[in-house]
Parts: structure tokens; C-alpha cells; sequence
């Protein structure tokens, strides 16, 4: 059994990459650590923040509510919002865990739904698009109208940022993804704290994860009794992050650091795509009046197109 690097317990946790193991409470030490570290380097909070806290129920968001929470400085005001999308099977699942972390840590929340807000829930969307002939898997309604809620529900909270749970893993998938698809303006939007432009109704985002590895956030859950009952989305296996997280999983098991060495070599371009996209601007939708990186925003036009508009 591996001893901790520290003390020479018992280790729970190996990092191959510094070639360091942890025990338990060094782990939970380097994890605070580094997520201090990482808030503080990208200058997160500006204090005195309503911080809402973006959860799923599953166990990253759970880890980021609680440790927020838990770790909260005087000022801050923390609150979680949670969006359920109406995927049957899997949603009214994963809102267990959630209302029993936000009750256990006296978190206020809100959950804000599809079918509330738009009048259908994701499966009938993905449903009615199949019949209609529409090119979107569901992931593509999914991302749109949850960043749409987020965004709206975070606002008439009074939320002054929204913290998400993306973790290292996260990251680096969607900076390969976008390579994959040629789309450098989305890699531009991958910064720790969001925002090539502002708009007065977009509320800043930041992720408070954004070093930390998925491994870790499912350790520091076990640990802190957030861990989940495990379910999948039906939908993610059709979603090429479905493939590519396995794909870098096995690259990082046969070479330890190569996920680091993604993530460093993301950061060292976003300064050059950032200033190759400083000029784009954020409009209001002329339909809905949300900000849109277009005249008629994403959200909208699917409604159009699903004939929910």
C-alpha cells in the first residue's frame, strides 16, 4: 500500500503526475490548497459576492457547493440553482441529492425547469426535433437552454457571479472539442473567469475548479459524504465527450501530466484569441431581450424551430 508523502500514512489518493500520494487529511489539505490557489490567481471574487452555485446534483457541483459553503468568507452570500431539464429516468434522481446537500449545508436554492420556462422538457424537445428532421443531437438543446437559465434564473436571484463546477477534465475536453470542430471562438470563452465581452444582464461566471481534476472532485466528495447515487445521462454516450473522455483518461493512465500539459497549453493561447475576438460584441435578442452573441439568440431560434415560440 502507497504511504503518504507527508506523513507516511496510509495513502488514498495518488498523484502520478507530481509523484506524490496523499493520506486523508493531506489530501483534503492539498485540495484546499489548490483551490484556493486557483481562485486566487484568476481573481474570482471581488467580495462581498452573491455567489450562485450552478449544481446538477451529480458530484462536482455537489464538491463546489460544499466547499464554497463550507469555506465561505465574511460577505459572501451562497446560493444554488439547480435546472432541471426533464430528462426522464435521470433528473428526478439526481434532485434528490441536491435537495439533501442544500438542506444538510441550510444552502437557499432554486430549481428552475424546461417545461416551466419554455413549456417542454428536454425529452419532448429532442422528440418533436426527430419528427421535425432537425439536425441537433440532444446535447445542443441541452447546452443552449441550460446556459439560458442559468444565466436569466442567476440574474433575478441577485447574483453578482455564478460559480460552475467545470474541473480539469471538463476543460480540456471542450478545448479538444472545439479544435476538433475549428471553432477558436469558442476556445477564446474557456478562461477561468468567462467573458471576451460583457452585457449588462450577463452574469460573470467563474470556475472555481478549473485546475482541479476530476478524480479529485470525486475524492473530496466521497470524503465529504456528497457522492451520489451513480446514474448517466441516457444522452451522453451520444456526445463526442462521451468518447474523448475516455480517450484522455487512457492517455493520461499511459503518460502521467499530459492532462496538465492540455490545460497549460490552452492557457497559453487564450491571450492571443482573446485579443483576436476583443472586437465581437454581445447584443440583446430581439425576441426575448437576454444576451446573445447574435441578433436572435440560440435559445430562440430552437423555439422557433420546435414551434414553442
Amino acid at each position: 500500500m502507497a504511504k503518504c508523502s507527508i506523513c507516511g500514512r496510509p495513502a488514498i489518493y495518488l498523484y502520478r503526475a507530481g509523484n506524490k500520494a496523499y493520506c486523508r487529511e493531506h489530501f483534503l489539505q492539498y485540495f484546499d490548497k489548490k483551490v484556493r490557489k486557483t481562485i486566487r490567481k484568476y481573481r474570482m471574487f471581488r467580495g462581498k459576492e452573491h455567489i450562485i452555485v450552478a449544481v446538477s446534483g451529480g458530484k462536482d457541483s455537489l464538491s463546489l457547493l460544499h466547499y464554497l459553503t463550507v469555506n465561505k468568507v465574511p460577505g459572501e452570500r451562497i446560493s444554488a440553482l439547480l435546472i432541471d431539464e426533464g430528462i426522464s429516468g435521470y433528473r428526478e434522481i439526481t434532485i434528490k441529492d441536491f435537495l439533501r446537500v442544500v438542506d444538510e449545508l441550510g444552502v437557499d436554492y432554486r430549481i428552475a425547469s424546461f417545461r416551466e420556462e419554455f413549456g417542454l422538457t428536454l425529452d419532448e424537445m429532442v422528440r418533436i426535433g426527430s419528427e421535425k428532421g432537425l439536425p441537433y443531437l440532444p446535447c445542443s438543446y441541452c447546452g443552449v437552454f441550460r446556459r439560458y437559465l442559468l444565466n436569466k434564473v442567476a440574474r433575478e436571484m441577485g447574483g453578482t457571479v455564478l460559480a460552475t463546477a467545470h474541473n480539469l477534465d471538463d476543460n480540456i475536453q471542450t478545448y479538444l472539442m472545439n479544435i476538433m470542430r475549428n471553432n477558436w471562438e469558442r476556445v477564446a470563452r474557456l478562461s477561468p473567469v468567462s467573458g471576451i465581452v460583457t452585457h449588462p444582464k450577463f452574469i460573470r461566471r467563474v470556475k472555481p475548479f478549473y485546475e482541479i481534476r476530476e478524480k479529485e472532485t470525486t475524492l473530496y466528495a466521497v470524503i465529504n459524504n456528497l457522492y451520489p447515487v451513480f446514474t448517466e445521462c441516457p444522452y451522453a454516450q451520444l456526445n463526442i465527450r462521451w468518447t474523448l473522455r475516455r480517450q484522455l483518461n487512457q492517455l493520461e493512465e499511459n503518460n502521467p501530466g499530459i492532462k496538465n500539459s492540455i490545460l497549460n497549453s490552452m492557457l497559453s493561447i487564450l491571450p492571443i484569441l482573446k485579443e483576436k475576438y476583443s472586437e465581437l460584441k454581445l447584443y440583446t435578442c430581439k425576441i426575448c431581450g437576454e444576451p446573445s452573441a447574435h441578433e436572435i439568440c440560440k435559445a430562440c431560434i430552437y423555439r422557433r424551430e420546435l414551434e414553442i415560440l
